[in-house]
């Protein structure tokens, strides 16, 4: 009986998490992908790439169920691409592999709705910002009847037109589940507004993607 009132009791004081000051370590994947641009307007197909994701957030009550939600997380963003082409009469299949690694400050502003005993679902929308760590290009090319080619090199950042813009900005788009215990599961979209690139001209690449992440929200 003593442990069934200690469950109850646990239950309760763990409902709506964001109906108090709370504290929420999460982790989760990127399904990254890029949107690109050049100077005549022409787009370039990319395939998602998995990736990490990884932090925290603070989720502040304001009133009526809305709440805000600042956070710290390390990102990983990035992209692949495959392809094959003719050339000369050989056959040329190719790789290209981008990772890129943030630290991100994201800002939410969400609303939850109780579903009393059975937890409660949550929405969220605002603005993140980005700062560029670190990144790392792959490519492999395979030629008929030639011995593969493959190099690494780093993505750098900086002004010149051979390197990334560091700051990295967007919109974040989100939902998810909470259980009446603290643990949650959310979804989002991520919709980069900065274009990345630093070539001349019209050029752009700006990041996107999905975001599938666990958390454990508990008040402070």
């Amino acid at each position: 009986m003593k442990k069934i009132i200690i469950i109850i009791a646990a239950a309760l004081t763990a409902q709506n998490t964001f109906a108090q000051i709370s504290i929420a370590p999460e982790a989760g994947i990127n399904l990254s992908n890029l949107t690109t641009k050049d100077d005549n307007g022409n787009s370039e197909d990319f395939s998602s790439k998995v990736g990490l994701r990884v932090g925290a957030y603070v989720n502040i009550p304001v009133s009526h169920g809305f709440f805000i939600q600042p956070g710290l997380l390390y990102s990983m963003k990035g992209a692949q691409q495959n392809g094959t082409e003719s050339l000369l009469g050989f056959t040329v299949n190719y790789k290209l592999s981008l990772n890129m690694n943030y630290l991100e400050v994201p800002l939410n502003i969400g609303y939850d709705y109780s579903l009393g005993n059975a937890g409660g679902i949550f929405v969220t929308a605002g603005p993140y910002l980005g700062y560029g760590l670190s990144g790392k290009a792959k490519t492999s090319v395979k030629i008929t009847g030639m011995p593969d080619q493959n190099d690494e090199s780093d993505i750098k950042f900086g002004s010149g037109n051979d390197e990334a813009k560091r700051i990295d900005y967007g919109l974040n788009f989100g939902a998810g589940y909470r259980t009446p215990f603290g643990v949650y599961a959310r979804a989002q979209y991520g919709l980069g507004l900065a274009n990345i690139s630093n070539g001349d001209g019209d050029a752009s690449i700006k990041h996107k993607g999905w975001a599938l992440s666990l958390g454990y929200a508990f008040k402070i």
